[in-house]
């Protein structure tokens, strides 16, 4: 039976030691519905294309190196990105808070501050340390993690866009605001409210056939208020 080398055990617990920085968020409180399960895969696979991300619990140097190079690429992007405050409109406090609540500027202050003071130099020791360990593997090993980690660290969005593919923002839309999603009770009022979301957009959205096939291929159906009876 394939099993995760050793050394990689040691490089993903370091990432994965950073989430207990991070509040659980909302969304996840309840047991999510098969489409969600499915629609946050499909999120992971657009932030991380390089990766190729499988279902299992076996990790592969490349898949290792990919995660790190992209991780990389959008924590360069993410200090541009808060530096520059880019030039493109940004929504209101009034417009965020009948999204996430009426406390959303302090989470929001708390979570960069959390961010800045203890995820960013985490993450730099655990990259750091990431990349001293696969130095020190077998040819083969060595290669295939740092031929990932070349290519996706390439990849960093430019200045003023959004992460990810074209359909990223719409899965974390989707997959946060899952819960209102199923009481929407058609596609055609999931693409309505879509378009008018203030993080999408009738452009990003795309038309009503669109939508409809990410619906398919997730799993997502209305026809028998069945969620994921696909």
């Amino acid at each position: 039976m394939p099993r995760t080398p050793e050394w990689l055990t040691r490089v993903v617990s370091r990432l994965q030691a950073i989430e207990k920085f991070y509040p659980p968020p909302a969304w996840l409180n309840d047991e999510l519905p098969p489409w969600a399960v499915h629609i946050a895969r499909e999120f992971a696979k657009t932030c991380y294309p390089v990766a190729k991300l499988k279902v299992g619990r076996v990790w592969h140097p490349g898949e290792v190196g990919a995660l790190l190079g992209h991780q990389f690429a959008y924590w360069q992007w993410f200090a541009e990105t808060v530096e520059t405050k880019c030039n493109r409109p940004q929504p209101s406090w009034d417009e965020l808070r009948k999204v996430f609540g009426a406390d959303i500027e302090e989470r929001s202050t708390e979570m960069m501050q959390t961010i800045c003071e203890k995820v960013a130099p985490a993450f730099d020791k655990a990259l750091k340390f990431a990349l001293c360990t696969a130095t020190d593997q077998d040819y083969h090993e060595a290669s295939a993690f740092f031929a990932a980690y070349g290519r996706a660290i390439g990849r960093k969005p430019r200045q003023g866009d959004t992460f990810g593919r074209t359909t990223t923002t719409l899965y974390w839309v989707m997959l946060t605001s899952w819960r209102r999603v199923v009481e929407l009770g058609s596609i055609h009022e999931l693409h309505r409210r879509l378009c008018r979301c203030i993080f999408l957009g009738p452009r990003l959205v795309g038309d009503l056939k669109r939508v409809e096939k990410i619906c398919e291929r997730i799993g997502l159906s209305y026809q028998t208020q069945e969620i994921g009876s696909r």
